[in-house]
């Protein structure tokens, strides 16, 4: 017993109110009877004993709340003398440039799915989200809620940047700010983005080794690049006319992250990107955390035990099957619902998954997005699904997907016809191009297949007469 202690003794003074409200019931059943005697006789009861029953029952309840509060200590317990301090912002890119489509769909859907996968595998710490263009925007400050990041990002689209451009610069800074006035010492910075400015490198590499921290880069896109098409599938065009090709700067990109000790990693069509990126950070906040040989010893707090015994006191005040009504309601409500797991995972982000993994029909059927379910549809041969999917989109990508649903449906003249519809758009669309020509030779073999036919048919014809 040498062992027991209260952790918080302060709220024994309660029991000092708590006394005074006793003795107030007590007292109160001299001068105001709570049931009429004559009715009290006929019910088989009592009142004053029915205030003394209540009197008893509040002394006793409250007293055994507050030894609860007080928190009884049997024992100690020793803990690691540490904590996780880790930190980390992700910027994404929103410039008009992540709309290119050098890869599938286009880099900026690339850039949230990625964004979303890599969220999901951080485990500890706290993580920021900055946006930029013209200018740079805090999503979300710090949080350890990675779910509600992942909420935020789906939305990000460069036409809700207030203004153009790609000012990575003020971005970098947005962030440190929010490292810096949240007190962290130590943190890192991800940064999603399909071009660095070569004037920009030295000031960014010099900013975040003042700092401290380490830049870690994810380029989203090519280096052969491609040209910048629009929501309203027009092209991105200069004032001069000339179409612009956005291409991302590998080697400027891999050059500022090795400056600051971290890493570039090019986008991949897998996780294995994401992976690389998410075992790197969760690497230093398990460094971070790595609790040494020194422990500090606590005392354990055993009043969370006591709450048992509150529910013997109070089972008078309960009806006859007011006891089962609240076990019914706990287990409703502790019961695990399917339905509600994962609820920040879309159906379109469980399609995309499906269709990483080559799952096609899966995905396609899972898809709520027109295009990414008819190029499902397109990948595991249901061309017709396909067609029906993508003829009602008039971007220059879903004709193309359209025409190579058309091509492999053996409809060549409506592929053909499409083919051209791209190429008059964009006379760069290489594959449009090379598919036209394949296209147009197939439909070649078929003429000659058929006139070769016709001709043998008509010389059988001849035979019998």
């Amino acid at each position: 017993m040498s062992e027991f202690v209260f952790l918080y003794p302060a709220w024994f003074w309660a029991l000092i109110p708590i006394a005074a409200m006793a003795m107030w019931l007590l007292r109160r059943k001299r001068h105001q009877s709570l049931i009429a005697p004559h009715l009290a006789k006929a019910m088989g009861t009592s009142s004053s004993h029915s205030t003394k029953n209540v009197a008893q029952l509040f002394a006793i309840t409250a007293s055994i709340t507050i030894v609860a509060l007080a928190g009884p200590s049997f024992s100690k317990i020793e803990r690691p003398s540490y904590s996780n301090s880790s930190a980390r912002i992700l910027i994404m890119d929103m410039s008009l440039s992540m709309y290119a489509n050098d890869i599938k769909p286009n880099r900026l859907a690339i850039s949230r799915y990625k964004a979303i996968d890599l969220l999901k595998l951080w485990r500890d710490g706290q993580t920021g989200l900055v946006v930029y263009s013209g200018d740079a925007y805090l999503a979300s400050p710090l949080t350890s809620d990675s779910n509600t990041l992942a909420s935020i990002v789906p939305n990000l689209s460069p036409q809700i940047m207030p203004y153009q451009g790609a000012n990575a610069i003020s971005a970098i800074q947005l962030a440190l700010d929010t490292i810096t006035s949240a007190g962290f010492a130590q943190a890192e910075i991800i940064l999603f983005s399909d071009d660095i400015d070569v004037a920009e490198v030295n000031e960014i590499e010099q900013m975040v080794n003042d700092a401290g921290y380490r830049l870690i880069i994810l380029g989203i896109g090519t280096q052969s690049g491609a040209p910048i098409q629009l929501e309203d599938g027009s092209l991105m065009r200069t004032n001069e006319g000339a179409t612009p090709v956005a291409k991302v700067p590998f080697k400027l990109m891999q050059q500022l992250a090795q400056s600051t000790n971290g890493i570039f990693v090019p986008v991949q069509p897998d996780n294995s990107d994401i992976e690389t990126i998410a075992k790197l950070t969760n690497q230093v906040t398990d460094a971070q955390a790595n609790p040494n040989s020194h422990t500090i010893s606590d005392r354990a707090n055993h009043g969370y035990w006591l709450i048992l015994l509150l529910l013997l006191p109070t089972l008078s005040i309960f009806r006859r099957g007011a006891i089962i009504s609240v076990t019914l309601v706990f287990m409703m409500v502790s019961y695990p619902k399917p339905v509600l797991a994962n609820p920040f995972a879309t159906n379109d982000q469980l399609g995309y998954q499906m269709f990483e993994k080559q799952e096609y029909q899966k995905a396609a059927d899972t898809f709520e997005d027109t295009r990414w379910k008819g190029i499902s549809q397109y990948y595991s041969g249901d061309y017709s699904a396909a067609i029906h999917s993508l003829k009602n989109f008039d971007d220059i990508d879903s004709r193309y997907n359209l025409a190579n649903a058309y091509a492999q449906s053996g409809e060549f003249d409506q592929a053909i016809g499409l083919y051209q519809q791209v190429l008059n758009t964009d006379p760069n669309y290489q594959d449009a191009r090379t598919n036209l020509d394949i296209v147009k030779q197939a439909q070649q073999q078929q003429q000659q297949q058929q006139q070769q036919q016709q001709q043998q048919q008509q010389q059988q014809q001849q035979q019998q007469q």
